[in-house]
């Protein structure tokens, strides 16, 4: 499905929920702009203005839905402010590769009142200026980019795990599989990105996030 649209909108795109009712109200009690809602399990194609604004609710996101949506974004090629909601206090190795340009990043404890300060700003075209300021990223900054060694999915979240410190075990009962196949998946890893060892691979992410 192909949507089109040459004036300013708010984008939200979340899960059907009695809460995003309330804040679909809210926003269009104090935003001056019209505000679309879209249902994040039914990504569609859609064009709009380079003044308008897209809020992705990554609590409401399937693994499916973070594969699609950025992909849709990619290709629509809009210069839409994005921002991303309700993420944990840091952006895993996964997220970083995904979102390839986001504008700013709201935690899963942001109140209404504080997204509705924060897209005021954006369309005053400002950067969320708050205590989550080391989330954001430029426009221009694109961590797939940077040398990433073409990681699969699977291996992007292995990586995660691996840098807060799980062991081979945890990590194959969190994805539900063998140990060996944990060991093989890093060694697929670290050959991809050009390291030898768990502390190198850790340094590998750090450099990637900050430069």
């Amino acid at each position: 499905m192909l949507n089109y649209t040459a004036e300013q909108k708010l984008f939200l795109v979340t899960r059907p929920s009695v809460q995003n009712h309330l804040l679909l109200e809210r926003l269009n009690q104090e935003i001056k702009i019209p505000v679309v809602v879209l249902n994040v399990k039914k990504p569609m194609m859609f064009y709009a203005s380079e003044k308008s604004i897209f809020i992705y609710d990554t609590d409401a996101a399937s693994s499916k839905s973070n594969k699609v949506w950025p992909k849709l974004l990619a290709e629509s090629q809009s210069s839409m402010r994005i921002c991303l909601l309700n993420c944990s206090r840091a952006l895993s190795v996964y997220e970083k590769s995904i979102w390839h340009r986001f504008d700013t990043v709201l935690p899963n404890d942001t109140t209404p009142g504080s997204l509705v300060k924060a897209i005021k700003n954006m369309m005053q075209n400002k950067h969320e200026d708050n205590a989550n300021a080391c989330l954001q990223t430029s426009p221009e900054q694109t961590y797939a980019d940077k040398n990433s060694g073409n990681l699969t999915i699977r291996e992007y979240e292995i990586l995660h795990e691996l840098c807060k410190g799980e062991s081979n075990a945890r990590i194959a009962q969190s994805f539900f599989i063998s140990e060996n196949t944990v060991r093989t998946h890093l060694y697929n890893i670290f050959k991809k990105i050009s390291v030898n060892n768990r502390i190198q691979a850790v340094n590998w992410v750090n450099h990637q996030l900050i430069n």
